[in-house]
């Protein structure tokens, strides 16, 4: 969100002078000493038109519109159009909501079991299944590359970033009487502005950064994903894969995976990836409960349970290796992100529910119009996005 705020706000106001603060990817993640880490630390994220939530639906359709200008402009490759698949039944909430939020710009499919075995016969489906495609719009994105291209476009227009962690945020006088907002970082900078856009994820409760008495109404949710190398032969055969939800729960909106297809990794291997829904996901607390985890490859124990759901789906996979790895979601009790000002100098864009690499841009937008104005300044509705911070018992006597 914060990279791609960067990049809207010198788009939008360009004579306005602004920096992006925030520490790079560490090489080696238990070397990390500073205790910030990043969810985009990854090759793959699913994207795709729909969402059984409309205003999801909006963001990704708008971003996702501008993904080969934003590849054109750096030069940065991170959308892979490889399509998307919804497994699920008909008149349940979820399956009927995402198939009626498809952008209606572009064709999709609506298949029996029998259709999608002739359209992707490396899948397995079961027999009351019904199969939505999207076909144009939708596959993969590098979240990791989409960062990259985000702050490569800010830089070129002018942005200035930073390589530190943000300690503090405060509102101060200056000598003239006005105020302006002060960020002390840990390396010791001092920069003056007049207003700040917090895009802090998991770690905004965890350094000086909100108004005193404030704290975020959100549950910072463990995630673990996991991986199955694949041989080169695999890899050619699953080179059509989509990427798919299979959705056969009856919950109104917990999916029971997601999973993408084979991706070229940076030590030069193709993985398959799943992520789990709601079943293996735990809070988390506190700064050391936050940077530990980061530091390990997640629960374990979802390996076995979610490789089986993976090779059910997809045929005669032959793993050469299979691993997991982790991150940390920021959940909102409204199931939306937060972008809002929490005082006329300070907003703030966070809570992306584990949704939020597919739609960033237009999220970025969204908050770079709002922190240049200092006020709510899009057509989606701003009551939406409202911020909501926990409410402290009150002590009896």
């Amino acid at each position: 969100m914060g990279s791609a705020a960067a990049r809207h706000t010198t788009l939008e106001a360009p004579d306005i002078k602004v920096c992006l603060v925030g520490p790079k990817e560490p090489k080696v993640k238990v070397d990390c000493d500073h205790g910030i880490f990043g969810a985009h630390y990854d090759e793959g994220r699913i994207t795709m038109t729909t969402d059984p939530d409309p205003i999801w639906s909006k963001l990704t359709q708008r971003s996702s519109a501008r993904y080969r200008e934003l590849e054109h402009r750096t030069g940065i490759h991170f959308f892979n159009e490889v399509g998307y698949v919804l497994v699920g039944h008909q008149n349940t909430y979820y399956f009927d909501n995402a198939v009626e939020n498809a952008d209606k710009n572009y064709k999709t499919l609506l298949l029996t079991k029998d259709e999608a075995m002739n359209k992707f016969p490396f899948l397995s489906f079961k027999e009351n299944d019904v199969i939505f495609v999207e076909t144009k719009q939708a596959g993969h994105v590098s979240p990791r590359a989409q960062l990259l291209a985000q702050q490569t476009a800010a830089n070129l227009q002018g942005c200035d970033i930073i390589d530190d962690v943000v300690d503090q945020v405060t509102e101060t006088n200056q000598s003239d009487g006005s105020k302006c907002m002060k960020v002390r970082t840990s390396k010791g900078q001092v920069i003056r502005a007049k207003r700040v856009l917090l895009t802090t994820g998991a770690f905004t409760g965890f350094r000086d950064l909100l108004p005193a008495g404030k704290e975020l109404d959100v549950s910072l949710i463990t995630q673990t994903v996991a991986f199955a190398e694949l041989t080169d032969e695999d890899a050619r055969r699953l080179r059509d894969m989509p990427s798919m939800v299979p959705k056969r729960n009856d919950s109104k909106d917990r999916i029971d995976a997601y999973i993408l297809p084979p991706i070229k990794y940076p030590n030069g291997k193709f993985y398959l990836k799943i992520g789990h829904g709601a079943d293996f996901e735990r809070e988390l607390h506190t700064a050391a409960e936050v940077g530990h985890w980061y530091k390990t490859e997640g629960d374990k124990d979802t390996l076995k349970p979610l490789l089986e759901l993976l090779f059910d789906l997809v045929k005669d996979v032959k793993p050469v290796s299979t691993k997991t790895e982790c991150c940390v979601t920021t959940n909102t009790p409204t199931g939306r992100l937060y972008c809002d000002m929490i005082t006329p100098m300070l907003g703030i864009a966070t809570g992306g529910n584990g949704q939020a690499a597919a739609p960033a841009d237009e999220i970025g937008r969204m908050a770079a119009r709002m922190i240049i104005a200092g006020h709510w300044d899009h057509d989606l509705p701003r009551d939406d996005f409202r911020v909501r911070f926990k409410v402290k018992p009150t002590a009896s006597l």
